[in-house]
């Protein structure tokens, strides 16, 4: 009897071993939190892609020891609510929009100087470059935040709206243009060409554009397909007025208390997954999804260069103006940054 209740009890307290082990396999190292407002379908915007290819590296480069959960569609709020949440420390990370940033970061405004970038390849040159290395270590030094780079929006900004062609900046004059709420650099751009600033968030434009509080918008074509914008907007115009790329943002804290593995990990997936955004879009550009499909389902007109000359020679001095009333010594600093980094990129 003793030895058939000291057999039990051997079996009892290895089977306890045994779930403790396993238990101890099943708990992560690290979860990690990654929020942004597209949808996750990776079908139209670059940001579903990012997210899913650093979900993808850090979990396989952690043999499974740490999870990355994302939170796509805007479930957690636009991004300015998302810039709060991570700042906070609620969730870890995520990629936000220059308009998510401003409220911490209002510099941010000066990367929004129309018709200076012309191309795609410029932009991610210049972001990937000096000059974004430094602006990144310019954010993370007020605010707090770890940038792990910046991440291709899907091109650049072209205007759309319901109710006619614009091929000229008097086609503009008593539009609605749909602004980001916290940059006023924006509002200043369709102002000067004569239309109306009207502030929407994110997660109202479509109903925004569709019960005409808004008449357009400006966002980037793959935005406009996957939000569904070409139902309610009959007119596109190429004007590739403006490149603005993701900012990834970290939790400082959150990442400090990651061993130096892992912040290896972390930073070496962001740069593995922004790389695979850029050729996502890249891609996508020429895909029945792509830009054909713009084509069909929109009126589409392409801006000659002396056309975005002329829209240019009136907006830049415009949002110059408000750059430095609203920024002052700083704005007009981080401006002559950009402008000398872009014209170092054209030579």
């Amino acid at each position: 009897m003793i030895r058939h209740f000291t057999v039990l009890t051997h079996l009892l307290l290895a089977t306890a071993l045994v779930f403790a082990a396993v238990s101890a396999q099943a708990e992560p190292l690290a979860e990690i939190y990654l929020a942004h407002t597209q949808s996750q379908l990776a079908l139209d915007d670059p940001a579903a892609v990012i997210a899913a290819e650093f979900k993808q590296r850090v979990e396989s480069g952690s043999n499974g020891a740490v999870l990355v959960h994302i939170f796509p569609d805007g479930r957690l709020g636009g991004n300015r609510e998302i810039t709060k949440l991570v700042q906070h420390n609620v969730i870890q990370t995520s990629l936000v929009t220059a308009g998510g940033l401003a409220p911490q970061y209002p510099l941010i405004a000066v990367t929004q100087f129309p018709f200076l970038i012309e191309s795609r390849a410029v932009g991610r040159t210049l972001y990937d470059g000096p000059f974004g290395q430094q602006l990144a270590a310019d954010i993370e030094a007020k605010t707090g935040f770890v940038i792990l780079g910046f991440g291709d929006p899907g091109g650049l900004q072209i205007i759309t709206n319901s109710q006619r062609p614009i091929v000229h900046p008097q086609d503009m004059a008593g539009l609605k243009i749909r602004s980001v709420p916290g940059l006023s650099s924006l509002d200043t751009m369709i102002t000067s060409l004569g239309a109306k600033a009207v502030k929407v968030s994110s997660r109202e434009e479509l109903n925004a554009l569709a019960s005409g509080i808004v008449d357009g918008q400006m966002l980037p074509a793959n935005v406009v397909l996957g939000r569904r914008f070409d139902e309610v907007q009959k007119f596109a115009t190429i004007t590739n007025h403006l490149y603005s790329p993701y900012i990834w943002i970290f939790n400082q804290e959150a990442f400090s208390g990651f061993s130096q593995d892992l912040q290896v990990l972390v930073r070496d997936a962001a740069k593995g997954a922004i790389a695979r955004g850029y050729e996502f879009t890249l891609e996508w550009e020429t895909s029945v999804n792509g830009m054909p499909r713009l084509r069909q389902r929109m009126k589409v007109a392409d801006f000659s260069p002396d056309q975005r000359a002329e829209f240019a020679a009136i907006s830049q001095p415009a949002v110059k103006a408000d750059l430095l009333n609203s920024l002052g010594q700083d704005g007009q600093d981080w401006l002559e940054r950009l402008i000398a980094a872009k014209n170092g990129v054209n030579q």
